[in-house]
């Protein structure tokens, strides 16, 4: 009996091993071609990242790894109808390194009259605002819009608006100023 036993378990192991080598056989032959796909769209999508930090790098907003655009700003109200200033800027990742967000990486200041301005956390639902994309990580190559609400002191006075790189050595500042009126 224990010989029997013996002989169905060593037979069930073979078979099972014969099957398992058979179904993997079968998938190895798809595994290439869409590891051949795979390959392929990847390298596609590194060539449009390495153009896209190209361009990046061209610019004259580079600021370290990366590049930002000061692209613009509109007005609102926050949830007790007080002013604000929503200021736009495009992030792009031109580093050789891991993923980064604009919220990590740039240190973004408005002032107003020489007065730097608070940064506003609720907005009144007109506002059509989503500071989502601050602290979203992107991968070289990747630019993302970004946008940042500021608490105004008035809302005649121009502002401006400086970036530089959270930790640097160099003192490379993109700046730009609005006019509110």
């Amino acid at each position: 009996m224990k010989k029997f036993i013996s002989i169905l378990i060593i037979a069930t192991l073979a078979l099972s091993f014969a099957l398992f080598t058979t179904g993997c056989t079968d998938f190895a032959d798809t595994d290439t071609d869409n590891q051949a796909t795979v390959s392929a769209e990847s390298n596609k999508k590194e060539t449009v990242a390495k153009e896209t930090v190209a361009k990046a790098e061209e610019s004259s907003n580079k600021l370290g790894d990366y590049t930002v655009d000061i692209e613009g700003c509109r007005l609102s109200t926050d949830y007790q109808g007080k002013d604000v200033v929503i200021v736009k800027y495009l992030f792009t990742n031109v580093s050789d390194d891991e993923p980064a967000a604009f919220f990590v990486s740039l240190d973004a200041q408005v002032y107003q009259d020489g007065v730097g301005l608070n940064e506003a956390y609720f907005l009144d639902d007109s506002a059509n605002y989503s500071s989502d994309n601050s602290t979203k990580e992107i991968k070289k190559g990747a630019s993302i819009e970004v946008e940042v609400a500021y608490e105004l002191n008035d809302s005649t006075t121009d502002i401006e608006v400086e970036v530089q790189e959270y930790f640097s050595f160099d003192d490379a500042v993109v700046a730009k100023t609005f006019s509110l009126q």
